[in-house]
């Protein structure tokens, strides 16, 4: 196989910039020259590294990052010095981008549903319909992109993956939580001082209201029926909530470029949902009395008073948060808009020697296990239950083994692991030709 050069772009959102950290160290493992740029470089150096790079350099990025003309790296003209961001003073010229002055070819990993990204989209198809290759961390936004953007062109699912990270000592995070950095013995789950994380944010849904209600009563009326359908079921799509209410309330009919216009505008309702959710799991463990330490920012605006028994911590990097869940025993996630796929905090606690309380959906239960690798919930009261029992003094052993046997199963869904997936899906989609 050819191995072109590849240059791992690193935008300004530190997760995505973690994930692909690890990617680019498999790379190189594999055997593949690679350049990380950063989104704040100046010095021009990626550029003289291109002019001996040949064609077929591979620019590969998460969520359009670098590849979309409002938030891109980009390259003055011939003959001035200085390389900086674009400005308001900056032409639009998609020559100024880099990945379009230097004609590469884009890998993008979007780590979020597609309706997200629709403008993103638009954009490739205009500008670099040729050169663009997208991977989904879920098989459902696969299948959505497959019917609203059939125009781009597919790497398939590429799951989210997990990072491993020994307890290497204080995190630097200052909390009023047992000490952190004197744990003895990572391997005595029941030694760990922190009994339950959750790395997440939180906005107060109420504060979508302004999107909700932006168009009168009628809209809003609209919106909150749908909204109350999507919290009812886990299981069901808003998309397709969308889709078929849209079908049933336009008496005149709808087209299919009419509902795709309308998803590229219901990020608001995903917002609401995926916090509402959130926010119920917190407000039933604070209501059980357990304690729970979370990690983002927003959780002070759930409550009128932080109960005792929570725990807020100020913003923490990806590292931060792998050392906190090495002192953890249990670590939660509350899905977002995944049916078909995982979030990295469920690899993250397995690897980092956590029980993992999760949620589930249908490419997840074919890899967990309830009460084997994971604890699953379906409701916010089955994660009081779970975490519960987990917690239990008297199942400590059971949730050692646990918490192994879902090391294990991780360890076979690393970053490292997806970027050798990801070289072989680019090899057959002929990324490298």
């Amino acid at each position: 196989m050819n191995k072109p050069r590849v240059i791992t772009y690193h935008g300004d959102v530190e997760t995505t910039s973690y994930f692909m950290s690890r990617i680019e160290g498999q790379l190189r493992a594999d055997g593949y020259e690679v350049f990380p740029l950063r989104y704040d470089a100046r010095d021009g150096s990626v550029e003289e590294w291109l002019d001996g790079a040949g064609a077929g350099t591979v620019f590969l990025t998460f969520n359009f990052a670098g590849i979309y003309s409002k938030d891109a790296y980009r390259v003055l003209p011939q003959g001035e010095e200085q390389y900086e961001e674009q400005s308001e003073e900056r032409s639009e010229e998609a020559a100024d981008m880099l990945v379009d002055a230097y004609d590469l070819q884009c890998v993008n990993i979007i780590v979020d549903h597609p309706y997200h990204y629709h403008d993103f989209l638009y954009e490739q198809i205009a500008l670099r319909q040729e050169r663009y290759l997208q991977f989904c961390i879920d098989k459902g936004h696969v299948v959505y992109m497959e019917r609203y953007f059939p125009e781009i062109r597919l790497g398939g699912f590429l799951p989210s993956g997990g990072t491993a990270l020994e307890a290497t000592g204080d995190s630097g995070v200052q909390a009023d939580t047992p000490p952190a950095d004197t744990l003895a013995d990572t391997n005595s789950w029941e030694k760990r001082p922190i009994d339950v994380l959750f790395a997440a944010t939180y906005v107060p849904p109420d504060g979508f209201s302004i999107f909700i209600e932006r168009n009168g009563p009628e809209y809003a009326a609209f919106y909150h029926s749908m909204l109350d359908e999507a919290l009812a079921d886990p299981e069901a799509r808003l998309e397709d909530i969308v889709r078929r209410r849209l079908i049933e309330e336009v008496e005149e009919g709808v087209t299919e470029e009419e509902i795709r216009l309308t998803l590229g505008h219901i990020q608001f309702l995903d917002y609401y949902v995926r916090y509402r959710r959130r926010g119920e799991v917190v407000r039933r463990l604070a209501e059980a009395g357990i304690p729970v330490t979370i990690v983002g920012s927003g959780w002070e605006h759930l409550f009128e008073e932080v109960p005792e028994n929570i725990t807020l911590l100020p913003y923490c990097d990806s590292v931060q948060v792998l050392e906190l869940m090495t002192k953890s025993k249990v670590a939660l996630n509350v899905l977002p808009s995944f049916h078909e796929g995982a979030h990295d905090r469920i690899f993250n606690a397995m690897l980092c020697g956590c029980v993992c309380v999760t949620d589930s959906n249908a490419y997840l239960d074919g890899i967990l296990t309830n009460g084997e690798n994971a604890m699953i919930f379906e409701t916010p009261r089955d994660a009081a239950g779970a975490i519960k029992a987990a917690l239990d003094k008297d199942n400590a052993s059971a949730m050692k083994g646990l918490a192994e046997r879902g090391r294990l199963l991780a360890e076979g869904h690393t970053w490292e692991i997806r970027a050798g997936q990801l070289e072989k899906a680019m090899d057959e989609a002929g990324i490298f030709a």
